[in-house]
């Protein structure tokens, strides 16, 4: 079937190709949150069309033949430079690019082309297209994969794979274009098959949005959006439901919160959440599980090889009373009540766990405040000490 498509027929593919991509990823752009990137994709897919609508042009009209192919490799790489600065901002949205840099190669192409007249033969014009869309995509390629490792999206190795197949596709074309000869693809069917890639790809970028704004819904689902930790659901369906030997809860509450928001503000309020939530993540180790369980309150699984958790709840307590807050005044000093519970028989399950290590957090309140109290060792608020 490939090898029975003309030129005519190819032309016309490549143009609808475009266009349909292009309307895919314009919609994409509108109606996304997370589209940053997609509208430069679409604006590379409408210059390729054009580019390509104008080579038809060219091939019928030969007394516009110069200007008509100038204007086409022009589009060519303008459009092919649009396309890998798409490729590198959806990659990673964070990332700041000057748009407006894909421009210098475009206007270099059209001062050589003026110059040297290159653009009149078909195998400079040729190899100048299929090599320039052969180092944007094994480039933009390189760069989609390397971002693997600050957003593992499952569709990421996918798009880099079709990004590299693309850029082989289009080495040999341009080798083949520049030898003038074609053992390994004619000239219809390596065309086609670089349409294919393109459709392909707008195709994957859908997915891959996709994909990026479910993780961040996902996010949003499991983490508190004042302090960054996971949320008490988040927490509830992470932490095992029979905890091992050794294996203990950590519940922390602010002291006298209430107070404070009445006294300083909701803001300030929130303020001590988000520097406690900071302090406390960086003390406990990359085993535990901390989450916000609500308002001023805080839970930590600690399992047995995490270490002594009386001596990590100790750590933490004092931890918060050193905090400052600048921003609130010199004066301004926070503590915390922690009440644990360790596992002490097989077959406990978490939910028996938290509330043992409820029952020692009110103990720790009743003893006075910022003090850690151990539900296994502490049955009477008078015998929950500060340890320093």
């Amino acid at each position: 079937m490939i090898n029975e498509l003309d030129m005519p027929t190819v032309l016309f593919l490549q143009k609808t190709s475009y266009i349909a991509g292009a309307m895919t990823l314009g919609y994409l752009r509108v109606t996304s949150t997370e589209s940053r990137g997609v509208g430069l994709l679409a604006a590379s897919f409408v210059v390729l069309a054009g580019g390509s609508t104008l080579a038809g042009h060219a091939e019928i009209h030969p007394a516009l033949y110069g200007p008509l192919s100038l204007i086409n490799i022009v589009l060519a790489v303008l459009g092919y430079c649009l396309l890998g600065l798409a490729f590198i901002v959806i990659s990673n949205p964070d990332r700041k690019i000057n748009t407006a840099l894909v421009l210098i190669p475009a206007a270099l192409t059209l001062a050589t082309g003026l110059i040297t007249a290159f653009h009149l033969n078909n195998t400079y014009r040729a190899t100048t297209f299929t090599f320039l869309g052969c180092l944007t995509m094994a480039a933009t390629a390189v760069v989609v994969y390397l971002d693997a490792h600050r957003e593992p999206l499952p569709i990421r190795k996918l798009v880099a794979a079709i990004l590299a197949a693309a850029s082989l596709l289009s080495l040999i074309m341009s080798l083949e274009f520049w030898f003038g000869t074609f053992p390994l693809l004619d000239v219809a069917s390596g065309f086609f098959l670089m349409i294919l890639s393109k459709f392909v790809l707008a195709i994957a970028i859908v997915i891959f949005v996709s994909e990026r704004q479910h993780m961040k819904i996902r996010h949003l689902a499991d983490h508190d959006a004042l302090t960054g930790l996971h949320n008490r659901r988040f927490f509830n369906a992470n932490a095992p439901r029979q905890p091992l030997r050794g294996d203990a809860i950590l519940y922390l509450d602010i002291d006298h919160f209430k107070q404070l928001n009445d006294r300083w503000g909701h803001a300030a309020g929130d303020e001590v959440l988000a520097t406690m939530a900071r302090a406390v993540q960086s003390i406990l180790p990359q085993s535990a599980l901390l989450a916000r369980h609500g308002g001023e309150e805080f839970i930590v699984f600690l399992p047995a090889r995490a270490g002594d958790a009386l001596l990590h709840a100790e750590r933490i307590r004092q931890a918060v009373a050193e905090l400052r807050y600048p921003t609130l005044g010199t004066e301004m000093t926070v503590t915390t009540s922690i009440g644990i519970a360790r596992v002490v028989q097989e077959h406990s399950e978490l939910s028996d766990l938290c509330r043992e290590a409820d029952r020692a957090l009110y103990l720790a309140k009743a003893a006075g405040r910022n003090r850690v109290c151990d539900a296994e060792l502490n049955s009477a608020p008078e015998n929950c000490r500060r340890s320093a």
